[in-house]
């Protein structure tokens, strides 16, 4: 049977990103705050929820995260889900959601308005440093990435 563990945000930054080295990999971390609005059934005016989460990016994109993301960015982050477990201040064993990031966009009028994937390796937490960080230049126009069509029938896969 298939699973799938996959979460996609669009938010503003709760604070600017915290930036740290794990022999040589880099991490950086952030609160990330979703606004829904909540429908009430009383008949009043829908209220605004604000949903927190805590983000991690690693490698080259925590390198991205550093240089252009600030407090009050507006991000679209794509990512999964992972738990950690802690000991809170009283000693007891807890677990925190967090979200590790995959591809990051930056939004709003402040943003670079560009997209940046991982590869795999820093998926996996690993910084090859084989690309560069951000390339404006090799976004892809829509026309190219559409698929040339099918020439004949026996092309289709049913």
């Amino acid at each position: 049977m298939a699973s799938l563990n996959r979460i996609s945000l669009i938010g503003n930054v709760g604070r600017d990103p915290e930036i740290k080295d794990f022999q040589g990999n880099k991490v950086a971390s952030f609160s990330l705050a979703v606004n829904e609005k909540v429908i009430r059934s009383d008949g009043y005016p829908p209220e605004e929820k604000v949903l927190w989460f805590r983000v991690t990016f690693w490698g080259n994109t925590a390198d991205i995260v550093e240089k252009f993301v600030k407090k009050g960015s507006q991000v679209y982050i794509d990512g999964k889900l992972s738990t950690s477990d802690f000991l809170d201040k009283e000693g007891r064993s807890r677990t925190s959601l967090e979200v590790r990031g995959q591809t990051l966009t930056l939004l709003g009028t402040g943003g670079l308005g560009g997209a940046y994937s991982p590869t795999q390796q820093e998926q996996n937490g690993y910084n090859t440093n084989s690309k560069p960080l951000y390339d404006q230049t090799s976004k892809t126009d829509d026309a190219q990435m559409e698929q040339p069509p099918i020439d004949n029938e026996s092309e289709l896969p049913f």
